[in-house]
């Protein structure tokens, strides 16, 4: 009775651990996945690592949905496409000008898709995007993966995946940026051109360039290992390069109801890395130097505050912060109350490391 038990048990332990089992030998496992076209005329992109030739392969299909392109893409392949390692997701721009949970809605639904998923915005078509991995020896996706996630280490990008995407899509108090990604003047190498700017779900048309979309992360106070800013600092006639990181940065937001108006008032704190003058350490040119910063980074502030306001996205989450402390004064048509506040920046830049020995 004994061994009879034992053998139940070992067979329900040996079977429970098989029956969701899939074997990579029967699929072709995507790592990089393009969209573009419109609603009724998609097509897509889908590559995969080939061993025997140790390149990417690509495969193109078209369909009146993401979910129709991805059923015929599965005609064209020996082996079933696999999405559960896909790393990242390429969109058209033309196509995000509708809402982009058009696109991301099949990727929500099925739960073998990782909830990583990096997301990422093209000028024009994706397919020379595609194109450019398919002589890389490692992974497609894995390519642009890193390519972001270097970025939002640089503090150009924000850290947003598939799921905080989604997360944000259909809450109406903060809209979502995404990188964006032009081609070399070569056509040779994908280039950082910036941060797509939504406005709801769609596209506005208008992209930060990258120091914007730096000063935007540091107005969302969203720095991460390097927050780089450059600037020429004029003295005796001359002028010098001068390069501060951003080390901590304090923000304090005050609302006035009756005015409709907010004060931003904002504490960055900088270690200076590049400056060829000597004597940073005297005080004349430490406070010459350090009103300079903070003359520019103003200037700056108010520049992309007044194009978050013009486009009508609210990437800072001021619509969170006004629903939760001050819902007098918040719209359920928040974008259209959002546009018409009165955003009042106010920055101090302090230096807190000169980079010097004295």
């Amino acid at each position: 009775m004994f061994r009879k038990g034992s053998i139940i048990i070992l067979s329900i332990v040996l079977v429970a651990g098989c029956w969701d089992e899939r074997l990579y030998k029967n699929a072709s496992v995507v790592t990089l996945v393009g969209v573009e076209g419109y609603v009724g005329d998609y097509k897509g992109y889908y590559a995969y690592p080939n061993t025997t030739t140790q390149q990417n392969e690509v495969i193109e299909a078209v369909g009146i949905s993401p979910r129709e392109v991805r059923t015929n893409a599965n005609l064209k392949v020996e082996q079933t496409l696999d999405l559960s390692e896909l790393s990242t997701i390429l969109i058209a721009d033309y196509t995000v000008r509708k809402p982009i949970y058009d696109v991301l809605d099949i990727y929500f639904r099925d739960p073998k898709n990782p909830i990583s998923i990096k997301v990422a915005i093209t000028e024009g078509d994706v397919k020379p995007y595609i194109d450019l991995t398919k002589d890389l020896a490692g992974s497609a996706g894995s390519y642009y993966e890193r390519f972001i996630e270097s970025t939002e280490e640089n503090t150009f990008f924000p850290k947003l995946d598939l799921q905080t995407i989604g997360s944000m899509l259909f809450e109406q108090t903060v809209d979502i940026v995404l990188p964006y990604f032009q081609l070399s003047e070569d056509k040779q190498h994908a280039v950082v051109a910036g941060l797509a700017l939504f406005s709801g779900q769609t596209f506005t048309g208008t992209v930060l360039t990258p120091k914007q979309s730096l000063i935007m992360l540091i107005l969302m106070n969203q720095s991460n290992k390097q927050a780089r800013m450059s600037y020429m600092w004029k003295h005796d006639g001359k002028e010098m390069p001068i390069t501060a990181n951003v080390i901590h940065i304090k923000r304090k937001w005050t609302v006035n109801e009756e005015l409709r108006r907010i004060t931003m008032d904002y504490q960055v704190e900088v270690e200076i890395e590049e400056f060829a003058q000597d004597h940073l350490y005297k005080d004349p040119i430490f406070k010459d130097v350090q009103q300079m910063i903070q003359e520019h980074v103003q200037a700056e502030f108010e520049e992309v505050i007044r194009i978050l306001q013009n486009q009508k996205s609210d990437t800072l989450g001021i619509g969170r912060y006004i629903r939760a402390y001050h819902p007098k004064i918040f719209k359920e048509d928040w974008h259209a109350e959002y546009a018409s506040l009165q955003l009042v920046p106010s920055v101090q830049v302090k230096i807190i490391r000169t980079g010097v020995l004295r």
